[in-house]
């Protein structure tokens, strides 16, 4: 990683010193750990892995990376936090990718580097090293081709301009694939009552029967405050668009939820809160989810993340006979299309069941 580094240094004209003030660290440290007298510690380490995911500064306004700080500066203006961060995490490692390829104007970038881009990042993430899903390559394709519309408004391009990403296609991901089976969440349970301090073993089993009930984004998941815990297990929930909507935990989550306030003998603030009684991050939840993996590696070959549980609720809700229009507005679907996905899925499914079960 250190290699990583200074190469990075080196070819964006940074000196030692100017290197350490993007990174609010010491001059002479950072020098003594490129030169291999010092070992980077933990807090260190993190910084440099940060500094190596995150797009240069002080370039041209057509450059990648300076153009992606203007896009999301204008999105900033009327779109959600969260929506601006999702954008965010999916353009940045684009950014960086054309920073790696020499690649210093933004109009310069064809259709081939968008299919390498692509074929770069199916990959996987540095967190997991998984490769990525049709789903996730999915989303990316999206905001690239978001990204080179701002770029064909705001900047001056020919008249033969067109946008890069038009014509490529990327196929979504299954809705069949994403629902955890009965299997994988027995033992996600079994994982998480294991844990020998009680408070974060209720707490865990909470944050698991919520999900498996409510069918709650990540973000929403989050920001709930015990103040808007309903006594019948319903709560009103933000979503995409700052639209919102009423979920239920379920009486399993609500069962749940009071073992874990009981024991935690606070019932205000954030529902959900670390230790020192701050509400727990993205980083958390997913540091939480990284845990249960490690402890059953072969377990869940899919991965464990918040979004899948997500499918798994509306899946099962569908499984149900839950007419359509009702799972869209519990899922808080703005397109019915969405929906319909999973409802495919489901009759294909017992379409195949079916014909299993043929005898000619």
């Amino acid at each position: 990683m250190l290699e990583q580094i200074d190469s990075r240094r080196i070819s964006l004209g940074l000196s030692v010193r100017q290197l350490a003030l993007e990174l609010s660290v010491a001059p002479s440290l950072i020098s003594m750990v490129l030169n291999g007298h010092r070992s980077p510690s933990k807090r260190l380490t993190r910084t440099f892995k940060r500094w190596l995911r995150t797009p240069a500064n002080g370039l041209p306004d057509t450059h990648p990376a300076q153009l992606l700080r203007q896009f999301l500066e204008d999105r900033n203006s009327h779109l959600a936090p969260s929506t601006v961060q999702f954008y965010r995490s999916k353009l940045e490692p684009f950014a960086v990718w054309c920073e790696k390829q020499r690649i210093v104007d933004v109009r310069d970038i064809q259709r081939a580097h968008i299919t390498e881009f692509l074929s770069f990042i199916r990959r996987g993430r540095s967190r997991t090293h998984r490769p990525l899903n049709a789903g996730s390559i999915k989303l990316h394709h999206q905001t690239l081709k978001t990204l080179f519309n701002y770029v064909g408004e705001i900047c001056e391009v020919p008249e033969s301009w067109k946008n890069p990403v038009n014509g490529i296609k990327v196929k979504g991901s299954q809705a069949q694939t994403l629902e955890y089976s009965d299997a994988e969440i027995g033992r996600m349970y079994e994982i998480v009552d294991s844990r020998d301090d009680e408070l974060i073993r209720l707490r865990n089993r909470a944050i698991l029967s919520v999900l498996l009930n409510s069918a709650v984004r990540a973000a929403e998941l989050l920001a709930m405050d015990v103040s808007g815990l309903g006594v019948d297990g319903k709560i009103k929930v933000t979503g995409k668009g700052s639209k919102q909507r009423v979920v239920t935990v379920g009486k399993s989550g609500m069962k749940a939820i009071e073992d874990y306030l009981d024991r935690r003998g606070s019932r205000s603030g954030a529902l959900w809160q670390t230790f020192e009684g701050t509400r727990i991050s993205m980083d958390g939840l997913r540091s939480f989810f990284a845990r249960v993996e490690k402890n059953a590696p072969d377990a869940f070959p899919d991965g464990l993340y918040a979004h899948r549980f997500r499918h798994t609720v509306i899946t099962r809700l569908l499984r149900a006979r839950v007419p359509l229009r009702s799972v869209q507005r519990y899922a808080g679907h703005t397109d019915p299309q969405t929906t319909l996905r999973y409802a495919q899925a489901i009759d294909v499914d017992e379409a195949i069941a079916a014909v299993e079960t043929l005898n000619y």
